[in-house]
């Protein structure tokens, strides 16, 4: 099914797209994890995670270039409608753990930092107040808001990074590569969950105004998010010590402490608020993706599915506790990597023997 040009994007707004997908709240935390594995060699395994996107990148648009369309109908193309659907609704499922997992961890930055009486079903609430109203303008206006989510505040928030600059220690950096590989690769696998999110590729591909000239655009955006993750982690172990670094949940969020100004005493709080457009960009366009799956796979009326997904994701955030979020963690990172670092290129290798089965037929 052609989507209408009246609801396309144009190709370079994917550059917007692609970075709202890859930055989340997990840029606040990610160092300690990583560094968990490969000390502070640590950030050039984020270099390389971000060579492996790039990959994937290509690997997605060769698919559903094949297909013209998003993975629901490249599914079909390949198994049939009855279990092409059946397959394209796992992916669907991932998308919403995803929003609830960014949400999540989002909830428990404001109870930890800012406001902890305050229930997490009335912060999920007043965020998905604002996603259902993007999502419903359509597609376009969820672009919108990545593109503002990058003007503001993200441009303003990477200026801040001369603060810890200032005094950091750009010794904790030596000696480098004094890790095994097997610890190199395992830093590169937390890695790839933290500058995930370049599968939603595979449902708004359809919504590009000339999907070949959107390339260069998709690689620009991982190209800036893998810069913007590696000078962060820089930034971060130039500033703690690894003793430090294992105490510190929030890196990035912690750093921000340092900041004063004679008008304002606690930035953390402005910073924490300011993230709320990233956040609230990033949720929009993964329940955004939920949406346009579940509307094609069961034909339903997408603000129905909007609605469902909504009341769903605040009963889970309310009831949600330690362990419930790190099975919902873990399940993320888990079908992230299976599902799009393993069976989409062997989908590709089965879709291209297919495609090339039937034209010799």
């Amino acid at each position: 099914m052609k989507v209408d040009i009246r609801h396309q994007v144009s190709p370079y707004l994917v550059f917007f797209i692609i970075y709202n997908s890859q930055v989340g709240v997990g840029i606040l935390s990610f160092q300690r994890t990583i560094a968990e594995k490969a000390g502070y060699d640590a950030w050039i395994s984020v270099l390389a995670a971000g060579c492996l996107v790039q990959a994937f990148i290509w690997v997605m648009y060769k698919l559903l270039g094949k297909a013209d369309g998003d993975i629901i109908d490249v599914h079909t193309a390949a198994f049939g409608k009855f279990l092409g659907r059946f397959l394209s609704f796992f992916i669907i499922i991932y998308y919403g753990l995803a929003s609830i997992s960014v949400m999540l961890a989002y909830i428990e930055i404001i109870q930890v930092w800012m406001f902890p009486a305050l229930p997490s079903w009335v912060i999920s609430t007043l965020i998905l107040m604002l996603v259902y109203y993007c999502i419903s303008g359509g597609f376009r206006v969820v672009v919108g808001l990545s593109f503002l989510s990058f003007i503001f505040p993200q441009v303003w928030i990477m200026v801040l990074y001369f603060f810890p600059l200032k005094i950091a220690q750009f010794s904790n950096l030596l000696p480098m590569m004094n890790h095994s590989l097997m610890d190199m690769l395992d830093s590169i696998k937390s890695s790839m969950y933290t500058i995930a999110g370049t599968e939603v590729l595979l449902m708004f591909y359809p919504f590009i105004r000339n999907p070949d000239e959107s390339k260069k655009f998709a690689h620009l955006g991982v190209l800036f998010t893998t810069v913007l993750y590696t000078i962060s982690c820089i930034v971060s172990f130039t500033f703690y010590s690894e003793d430090q670094l294992k105490t510190t949940i929030w890196p990035e969020l912690s750093i921000t402490k340092i900041i004063k100004f004679s008008y304002l005493e606690r930035f953390e709080y402005l910073y924490i608020s300011m993230y709320s457009v990233i956040v609230t960009a990033l949720i929009s366009l993964l329940l955004w993706c939920s949406c346009r799956g579940l509307k094609k796979i069961f034909n339903m009326k997408q603000k129905y599915a909007l609605l469902i997904l909504s009341l769903v994701s605040v009963l889970i955030c309310q009831l949600s506790n330690e362990t419930v979020k790190e099975l919902i963690d873990t399940s993320v990172t888990q079908m992230n990597l299976y599902i799009f670092y393993i069976y989409i290129p062997l989908l590709l290798l089965y879709f291209t023997l297919l495609k090339r089965g039937n034209q010799s037929g």
